[in-house]
């Protein structure tokens, strides 16, 4: 908190965000912004700023190829910091507190070295945190960034891990739930149901766990057993105050959703049930667009899957699906996948966390088709089970993409891996930490040096009074922009809007003849004409004139043959498209953007599209839209680049 690196953008009270005056729209991103922070600040005294403490850890193995050589580091971040600069690795906004030892304590017999490593790792950490037991209690004082003194109070707040390293956090059996009181045959079920009578015994209680674990064993007694509790004496978290371990534990977008729900379970189960065998030839027949990955080999080939294959796949699932599937198992599979992305939204409000349970109710009432089919017999699945925390966990602690388990993978590469390959490989951790300890030195060197540039300001007692204040802000969202009139447009409320075009054409120098025959722009002329005719009546237009295009590169010696590739565009349709939504719009497949002569005064550059049908009403179960290519007269047209919304991936 002291870092004059963030000065700028460090928090140090909570605030409440809403959309509407009214106060009905509450958001929810960033953790001050949550309901955690504001409840704990009441338990606090008056002046108390809390440090919010998020903690990481995850075993990583150190080198690629071969050996077993691994280590287990635990990265601090804390809350007051947003969560955008804390995935800049460079910002070095995370810290590595240590390396937690790797054992297979081969001293103890088979069945107690698994307990053994469970209270190895629980001391340790008891070891890492303990000079935090007592400023969670009193408070220090802080010299802070913008240079108050602040009384802060760490506290832990969140533990950023995967389900089996949740579970060990939690002291409760992998088979468990290590969040609430849910029996392991009761995970299939939503959580309304399963605790109806009783909403107030959802979340398991802290001094309730310590009891059990040390009334286990007295008298023949063994209540550990009855709720899934692992004989761990005196957890980490157990004299750490303020903390409530087991609503610590924060949604794992990237092994709960995409790997876990997505990848391991529904993926399979729809592919199992899907009518035609041909999935893999599917995802290869999914035409190649800039934001999809294409699979010109399918998935079955994949031996190194990643969290970013999962997400190309989630990308054009349903739309693969559509045919397939039977309605109800489309419409489960639609939920899911619905669930995945709301879940990601970096920002929410009480309208999307309402879409997110709603997606999870949908997905509840379709899966008994997966029974049916025989697929499943039962959905007690602990990763399932998991997802019917993240609307609570959003309300609390800030959204799920601030806690996601991609930041500590990202930061294994330079706080595990480069330091290994910089070692010898013989005492590693010796020599990392050792490494480590330099840079970070030479980097808080560098940090300081850059915080003694002259003619900086002091600041301003009255903003530090300003800072320790709650916050109460309101966000007015804006006017939407009226969209175009005409399809072939340039309506005066876009021209605004930017773009990005490229500096250097990729074949500059094209003729007409050629796009009209090569690029298949076959009514380049009579479009452009008509365009030419109506925006800029006054001009002449040689038509030697050469334009830039994309065409099939054909094959050459060994080089293979380029197909050829034209991205398919929304561009304006009407006069309400953003309040119609995608019938305001027009699908079209552009075949030539190109710009007019100099001597013809129209800045922008022009596009030639192909239209697809209109849309209609969107297909039932997953509310995508069909389109075919128009023939005739009427199917292509020239528009200006600032009537096209954004690209659009159509899937065969």
């Amino acid at each position: 908190m002291g870092n004059p690196a963030f000065r700028e953008v460090l928090h140090y009270v909570p605030e409440h965000i809403f959309e509407d005056e009214k106060r009905t729209e509450h958001i929810y991103n960033e953790m001050w912004t949550a309901d955690w922070w504001w409840d704990l600040q009441s338990k606090l005294p008056s002046g108390a700023t809390i440090c919010p403490v998020i903690l990481a850890s995850d075993k990583t193995r150190l080198f690629q190829f071969s050996g077993d050589k691994a280590a287990w580091p635990v990265y601090l971040m804390i809350g007051n910091i947003p969560k955008a600069t804390c995935r800049k690795v460079s910002a070095h906004a995370n810290i590595l507190l240590g390396y937690l030892p790797i054992l297979k304590l081969k001293c103890f017999s088979a069945g107690r070295h698994k307990a053994q490593g469970w209270q190895l790792f629980h001391y340790c950490m008891c070891t890492i945190l303990s000079r935090m037991v007592n400023a969670s209690a009193s408070g220090v004082d802080v010299l802070c960034a913008d240079g108050a003194i602040r009384k802060v109070f760490p506290v832990l707040a969140a533990y950023v891990a995967d389900f089996p390293e949740q579970a060990l956090v939690a002291c409760v059996k992998e088979n468990w739930c290590p969040i609430c009181k849910c029996y392991p045959e009761d995970r299939g079920d939503p959580l309304a149901t399963i605790f109806a009578d009783d909403p107030g015994t959802l979340f398991r209680c802290p001094a309730d766990h310590i009891q059990h674990i040390d009334t286990d064993g007295a008298e023949g007694a063994h209540p550990c057993d009855d709720v899934g509790i692992r004989e761990v004496r005196q957890p980490f978290w157990e004299n750490i105050p303020h903390c409530d371990i087991f609503r610590c534990l924060t949604p794992d977008i990237l092994h709960q959703l995409h790997k876990g729900v997505f990848k391991d379970h529904l993926s399979t189960w729809c592919m199992k049930v899907a009518t035609h065998p041909e999935n893999d030839a599917c995802f290869q027949a999914v035409p190649s667009h800039p934001s999809v990955h294409h699979f010109k080999k399918g998935i079955l080939t994949i031996s190194q899957w990643s969290g970013t294959v999962y997400k190309n796949m989630e990308k054009v699932f349903v739309g693969l699906m559509a045919g397939a599937l039977p309605p109800h198992a489309l419409k489960a599979a639609r939920a899911v996948l619905d669930f995945v992305y709301l879940s990601q939204y970096p920002s929410h409000m009480t309208t999307t966390l309402n879409c997110l349970q709603d997606a999870l109710d949908r997905f509840h009432r379709y899966k008994g088709v997966f029974v049916d089919s025989k697929i499943r017999e039962h959905f007690q699945i602990p990763k399932l089970h998991m997802i019917e925390h993240y609307t609570e966990s959003i309300i609390s602690w800030g959204t799920a993409d601030g806690f996601n388990t991609e930041l500590p993978e990202r930061l294994h590469i330079d706080f595990s891996k480069v330091g290994y390959l910089a070692s010898s490989c013989k005492d590693f951790i010796i020599q990392m930490t050792r490494w480590l300890t330099r840079q970070e030195q030479h980097h808080s060197f560098g940090s300081f040096l850059s915080s003694l540039s002259p003619g900086e300001a002091d600041v301003d007692d009255e903003d530090r009074e300003e800072n320790l204040g709650r916050l109460v802000r309101f966000i007015p969202v804006p006017t939407a922009i009226p969209p175009a009139s005409l399809a072939a447009s340039v309506p005066e409320e876009t021209v605004g809007r930017t773009y990005h075009i490229a500096k250097r054409p990729g074949f500059p120098n094209t003729s007409v003849s050629r796009l009209i025959n090569e690029f298949g722009a076959t009514e380049f002329i009579p479009v452009l004409t008509a365009f030419l005719r109506f925006y800029l009546p006054r001009c002449t237009l040689d038509l030697s004139q050469r334009f830039r295009a994309t065409p099939r590169v054909p094959r050459r010696g060994r080089t293979p043959e380029v197909p050829e590739h034209f991205n398919t565009v929304l561009t304006h349709y009407g006069t309400n498209a953003q309040e119609t939504g995608a019938l305001g719009y027009r699908f079209g497949r552009v075949r030539t953007i190109f710009r007019l002569p100099s001597h013809i005064e129209y800045p922008h550059p022009l596009v030639y599209v192909e239209w697809y049908s209109e849309f209609r009403q969107p297909c039932t179960g997953v509310d995508m839209y069909t389109v075919s290519p128009t023939q005739g007269k009427g199917h292509a047209a020239v528009v200006s680049v600032q009537s096209i919304r954004r690209s659009c991936h159509l899937i065969p």
